[in-house]
């Protein structure tokens, strides 16, 4: 594995422990305008982590800007580290789940949305995105064709499809039920038309 980043909106979540920072994650915060103040002293608190930690600060005062600086950088470094895990710490749900949504199921990046440092690094999240998917969706896939064939009314959009899996499959998280959704669309079983599911199943 290529390693993890942890992409802080610092003026959304505030609460971070460099103590609880697993040795394979790298940290990159991005400050707002009106939080230089406090740079020098987030500086000092990181400072175990070493090379591993970075930092920026917006100078400007604007609406979504620390918004979209996390974007910026989550796309360069996606762009050097196709491999890594990407994990953004923000409570800002609307901002960035579609984006995030885009780039793990169309794009095949391991990135995901988190609200605190703690959901980050949990223990049966890591596990589930680390496994390989013969280890945690073969039986699971399998199982999908078949609900797939038996469904007398399969959604014609993707929303629609996810809600069934989320019903199918309520014991799963979150991060295996898109991995589910991948193998669908890499196995040609499901595609999309014009924003409308084809299925062969």
């Amino acid at each position: 594995m290529a390693g993890r980043v942890l992409l802080v909106d610092y003026e959304n979540v505030q609460a971070l422990e460099v103590a609880t920072v697993p040795p394979d994650v790298r940290v990159h915060v991005v400050l707002g305008a009106k939080q230089e103040p406090i740079v020098a002293k987030l500086a000092a608190k990181m400072k175990p982590l070493g090379d591993r930690f970075t930092s920026c600060r917006i100078t400007t005062l604007a609406s979504n800007a620390v918004d979209f600086c996390v974007a910026f950088y989550l796309g360069e470094l996606v762009a050097q580290t196709p491999d890594a895990e990407y994990i953004i710490l923000s409570k800002d749900k609307k901002g960035f789940d579609p984006m995030v949504r885009h780039l793990a199921q169309e794009r095949r990046f391991r990135v995901r949305r988190v609200n605190t440092q703690k959901e980050a690094f949990a223990a049966k999240a890591t596990a589930a995105l680390t496994k390989s998917k013969s280890e945690t969706t073969d039986a699971d896939y399998a199982r999908l064709l078949m609900l797939l064939r038996e469904d007398k009314a399969r959604p014609r959009k993707r929303k629609g499809l996810e809600g069934k899996l989320k019903s199918w499959f309520p014991a799963l998280t979150a991060d295996t039920r898109n991995s589910l959704m991948q193998q669908l669309d890499k196995l040609g079983h499901v595609r999309d038309a014009d924003g409308l599911l084809q299925y062969h199943v």
